[in-house]
């Protein structure tokens, strides 16, 4: 009689069999699987934790985070607190044979995000799903993940040799990306992958060949007690940043945005002669060519390529463009979106006639908009800005003071917005986002019902 087999059941006995072969080739294991029925048998060896078998077994299942994976092998094995023994039988609930691979959903240009930031370490917990959860109530469709943040590690194991060899990669945060990217786009969430470029602590440290210096002292430039500049124009870090969003970009994320895309706001730096005459060359060039470099290698994956930008660069200062690098109306024929920061807390006070910028949110995002477009006119460029979802720099922050941010860009030429909070605290964000006198682009008021039942 023939007895057929379900395909997904052979790979999965083919997975367990040559799991316990590799197991079997290693001194003093104790551990093996089995296959039962969509669950693996585990038998626990010496020196195993929960943690470590659900980082191992994470790929092929359902759960999103380690955490998620460890509470639902300790319910389906039936076990109090996070103590196991050698020999000890858990049930891992496998689902499939391989690795999910997320894949890029294109987008247009001028797609409408509405999004939030979402830091390294929220990335490998269970607040992700509850954020995006609120972020779908509220109408919003995008977020913001961090790829590589200030301190220059990674938040995904990386296959980049540099950054093997300088540690970026030892710590990672979410051991399977290309899942956390599948479930967000499940959930019709667009994934922005944000890297920090050129304020990275950790190349700095590890490759001090590779920072910016003092051109009066040759000492590195400090910033806040740092040495975490590097220099923008070395060969060696453009090419690193570059294999860093290549990478994304193949892993199946939908938008690349650059941050601190440009020069720190000292003059006595030197950096490294750049172009085929050798000579120093003006910031802005230097700044300008990456992100051109940038695009064109980035062009066959098909996502889209955002910058971060200082909002006070729409005054066209030319001492902000010399120090900073950052001239828009250049940077802007080499990316599809652009994102000024228009926090009204980093605007010194007096600025521009607005005695207080903290106490004129409305004003200072409308006035903002407004100067970016011209800079936008000559080019396909999206204007998306960061606004202000955390309280540092004003005393009254509250629904009101986010809620005239995103009234100034409904009416402007702004296409959607970016809610920023470092820590990731949306509450009062949400409480905005829930008031009936905000309405969504469709026509829709908002419902309340799932924003306020928790504040993170």
């Amino acid at each position: 009689m023939l007895i057929r087999i379900p395909i997904i059941k052979i790979k999965l006995y083919l997975l367990v069999f040559f799991l316990t072969l590799s197991m079997l080739h290693s001194k003093d294991v104790l551990a093996e699987s089995i296959l039962k029925d969509t669950e693996i048998i585990h038998w626990v060896s010496r020196g195993e934790s929960l943690h470590k078998i659900a980082k191992r077994y994470l790929p092929l299942t359902e759960e999103l985070t380690v955490g998620d994976l460890v509470e639902k092998i300790k319910l389906l094995s039936g076990i109090d607190g996070s103590l196991i023994r050698p020999r000890q039988r858990l049930l891992i609930p496998l689902v499939r044979s391989s690795p999910l691979a997320a894949k890029t959903v294109p987008k247009q240009i001028d797609f409408e995000a509405k999004g939030i930031y979402l830091n390294r370490y929220t990335m490998a917990t269970q607040k992700v799903q509850r954020l995006v959860e609120k972020l779908i109530a509220a109408g919003g469709n995008t977020v913001i993940l961090d790829g590589k943040d200030m301190s220059g590690m990674l938040s995904y194991p990386s296959k980049v040799r540099l950054a093997g060899e300088i540690g970026a990669n030892g710590s990672p945060v979410t051991r399977d990306l290309a899942k956390l990217i599948h479930y967000l786009h499940e959930r019709n969430i667009h994934v922005g992958m944000r890297l920090v470029l050129f304020y990275d602590q950790l190349l700095a440290t590890e490759k001090p060949e590779l920072v910016l210096r003092d051109s009066i002292t040759a000492e590195p430039l400090v910033d806040n007690g740092k040495v975490a500049w590097v220099d923008p124009s070395h060969p060696t870090v453009q090419e690193y940043n570059l294999a860093i969003a290549r990478e994304l970009a193949e892993m199946g994320v939908d938008e690349i945005q650059f941050d601190y895309i440009r020069f720190p706001t000292k003059k006595n730096i030197e950096y490294a002669a750049f172009g085929p005459d050798g000579h120093s060359t003006p910031r802005d060039k230097i700044i300008t060519d990456f992100l051109a470099q940038a695009q064109s290698e980035l062009a066959p994956y098909e996502v889209l390529l955002s910058i971060d930008v200082f909002g006070i660069i729409a005054w066209g200062r030319s001492e902000d463009i010399e120090m900073t690098g950052q001239k828009i109306e250049d940077l802007a024929r080499h990316c599809d979106v652009v994102s000024p920061m228009i926090y009204p807390s980093h605007f010194h006070r007096p600025f521009q006639g607005i005695a207080n910028p903290n106490d004129q949110p409305y004003l200072l995002v409308s006035e903002t908009c407004e100067r970016f477009a011209r800079f936008l006119t000559n080019s396909h460029a999206t204007l998306r800005p960061w606004i202000q979802a955390f309280p540092l720099g004003t005393n009254n922050f509250d629904e009101d003071y986010v809620l005239e941010q995103l009234r100034a860009l409904k009416e402007s030429e702004a296409r959607g917005w970016l809610l920023w909070s470092a820590g990731n605290k949306y509450g009062v964000a949400w409480k905005a986002l829930s008031q009936p006198k905000y309405v969504i682009p469709d026509g829709e008021t908002i419902s309340a019902s799932l924003l306020l039942d928790d504040l993170d």
